[in-house]
């Protein structure tokens, strides 16, 4: 079994070797050289560009609704109840052919991301049916509810101000009903 006496002379060594290593790369005769050089200075630039690396984080916005199985087992089951609401399914085909929630259509969002951004014709022939207008609210999910945080976030930025996400999606779904059956 490891114990942290063991693990202290690595820990210790790799602590002392990023130290050496900083001192080396921040030392004035490595990079007096390099500086001098007009020839190193692209490799110079983009050898500091990329040293720090920024990040974003997707976030919920405030006027997404959080969707539940019961809700969606409300649109799914009565959809011209719920004129206005259309279940997009984000998954890839593959795995809406394996099973999707009945109602829903199917938008790809990692292989096909900017498809709300389409033409209403460039949607039609890409996908085989009429593109959701902007005026309706899509309540995404996808099989875990990653992806549909992700395209419920890239809609708004394509102008669908209604939107949901069914935090649950396919997971929750398929364990709901098989309960019930």
């Amino acid at each position: 079994m490891y114990s942290i006496r063991n693990l202290r002379p690595c820990v210790r060594s790799l602590s002392t070797g990023a130290r050496l290593a900083s001192i080396r790369l921040t030392s004035q005769s490595v990079w007096k050289n390099a500086i001098q050089s007009p020839a190193a200075l692209p490799r110079l630039t983009s050898a500091r560009a990329t040293s720090f690396r920024g990040y974003s984080v997707l976030t919920a916005t405030p006027d997404a609704k959080i969707y539940k199985y019961d809700e969606v087992k409300q649109i799914a089951s009565s959809p011209d109840k719920f004129p206005n609401t259309v279940l997009v399914d984000v998954r890839e085909p593959v795995e809406f052919l394996d099973g999707h929630i009945p109602g829903a259509i199917n938008v790809p969002f990692k292989s096909s991301p900017g498809a709300l951004d389409l033409s209403e014709e460039e949607f039609q022939e890409h996908f085989g049916f009429a593109k959701p207008t902007d005026d309706k609210e899509l309540v995404f999910y996808c099989l875990g509810g990653v992806r549909s945080a992700a395209a419920e976030e890239l809609a708004a930025t394509f102008g669908y101000n209604k939107r949901g996400n069914y935090i649950g999606s396919w997971e929750d779904w398929v364990e709901h009903e098989n309960k019930s059956q």
